[in-house]
């Protein structure tokens, strides 16, 4: 038996057995468990078991950080018969139905919800993006051709998600709240490629004009995540009230029938008007003083990163894409990232003890490439003062970042491979608080923030 398999095995009899598993997700680092009875997992038996970073309780999830070998316990697990990332059969109701909901404080259930639908998004924004900054690096400093057909091509597919991102989105949100996924998929498409909004002539559908963002619905996020909502409550009603003879029948029809105006004509209006707003309020905060908003957003990043509560916070920074074609929170809240790396490196470097050593230099390097969940959970957070020093560094990073006026011209994490996304205005200064960032935090780290526990054996 593999280690991965000890850890899957130890980590689905702490959460109450197979027959309290919901279902099971996973992002860069964290088993992602919906779990019928959340008082059956042993989380300090968890945080103790080998192969476990940390394990936290929030947004009706049980969330187990593994760190970077998190897919290899993932498959372990759905080796053992439990199903990935999907829904309990039919036939396997929770002991609770009411455990399935997100209860607790509003933030709580935001947060949930966001991260539900973002979170299975990300490999795509991540492949994207760096699709992009390949394509960056080859045609600045490689001499690549923009209309060649070798960059036409690879810039489709990086471009793909961004450019018709409402349809994955409409997945995600379908399996979040309970709708007929294809039947989601197919109001997106129809979101993304109406070509009724950029028209000199004015559309109307029975009379009522059709009105919406000239740039149309293909960046957009509020849009369809609220019309998928709509659609789930909509099919809800059909399935209990048609006759089930013509239930398969009629439920797709009068879905789409209803939602799909409804989507153009209030929903699409009203919500891409709301994106506006919230880009252009989050815009205007910035403009007022960009050192300070860096500075905040920087130095509280990771702290948010800890409670979960970011993704509040990331779909801003794809609204400021869609709106302006630049996302200046990534620019301001990149260096906490090498920030928490660095700190797992001035660690490395200070500690005693091999164990520490180790995982400590394998969460810097981790970090690096834009993963902090290792260095926070697994070194970081536990001996206090790193983490402390680190989010110190990210706030005077963040104020650099924000005054070089620096922003990325795609989506995903920031790290070493992300740069070419910042080329242009502001890159300088956004290259300074990155090195600032982790230098800073590293020496810092290996001079002031010892602990006697980082010698322990």
């Amino acid at each position: 038996m593999t280690k991965y398999e000890e850890c899957a095995e130890a980590i689905v009899k702490l959460v109450g057995g197979k027959e309290n598993i919901i279902s099971l997700a996973h992002c860069a680092t964290r088993l992602r468990f919906k779990l019928k009875d959340d008082s059956k997992a042993d989380v300090e038996a968890l945080k103790k078991t080998k192969g476990v970073l940390t394990v936290m309780q929030k947004g009706g999830q049980t969330q187990v950080v593994i760190g970077n070998t998190v897919g290899d316990v993932y498959d372990a697990i759905g080796q053992l018969g439990i199903s990935l990332a999907g829904e309990v059969p039919d036939d396997d109701e929770p002991v609770d139905k009411e455990a399935m909901k997100v209860h607790g404080k509003l933030i709580d259930r935001v947060v949930d919800l966001v991260t539900s639908i973002f979170v299975p998004v990300l490999p795509g924004l991540i492949g994207g993006g760096m699709v992009k900054a390949l394509l960056m690096v080859f045609t600045t400093f490689f001499g690549l051709d923009k209309t060649s057909g070798t960059y036409i091509l690879l810039n489709a597919v990086g471009d793909s998600i961004y450019s018709y991102l409402p349809i994955v989105l409409a997945f995600t949100a379908a399996k979040r709240f309970k709708a007929n996924p294809v039947i989601a998929v197919m109001l997106a498409i129809a979101m993304c490629t109406a070509e009724v909004f950029n028209q000199e002539t004015q559309y109307l559908f029975l009379g009522l004009p059709i009105t919406g963002p000239k740039q149309g619905y293909g960046s957009t996020v509020i849009p369809i995540i609220v019309t998928i909502y709509l659609q789930s409550l909509l099919e809800h009603f059909f399935n209990k009230t048609l006759h089930p003879y013509v239930k398969n029948i009629l439920n797709p029809l009068f879905t789409l029938a209803i939602i799909g105006p409804v989507m153009f004509l209030a929903v699409g209006p009203v919500m891409s008007g709301l994106q506006d707003m919230l880009s252009s309020a989050y815009t205007f905060l910035y403009n007022l003083n960009p050192i300070i908003c860096g500075a905040v957003l920087g130095g509280l990043w990771q702290v948010l990163v800890v409670f979960g509560l970011h993704w509040g916070i990331v779909p801003l920074g794809q609204m400021n894409l869609s709106l302006y074609g630049r996302n200046t929170i990534n620019a301001v809240t990149g260096p906490s990232n090498w920030a928490q790396a660095g700190a797992a490196l001035g660690v490395a470097l200070r500690a005693k003890s091999d164990d520490v050593k180790e995982t400590a230099m394998s969460a810097a390097i981790t970090g690096f490439f834009s993963i902090t969940e290792p260095a926070i959970y697994g070194v970081n957070l536990r001996f206090k003062k790193p983490f402390y020093i680190a989010v110190a560094v990210a706030t005077v990073s963040g104020g650099i970042a924000g005054a070089s006026n620096a922003a990325a011209t795609a989506g995903g994490p920031v790290g070493i491979l992300s740069f070419p996304l910042f080329l242009g205005e502001g890159f300088i200064g956004f290259v300074i608080a990155m090195v600032l960032a982790f230098v800073g935090s590293a020496a810092i780290t290996y001079f002031f923030g010892h602990t006697p526990e980082m010698d322990e054996q």
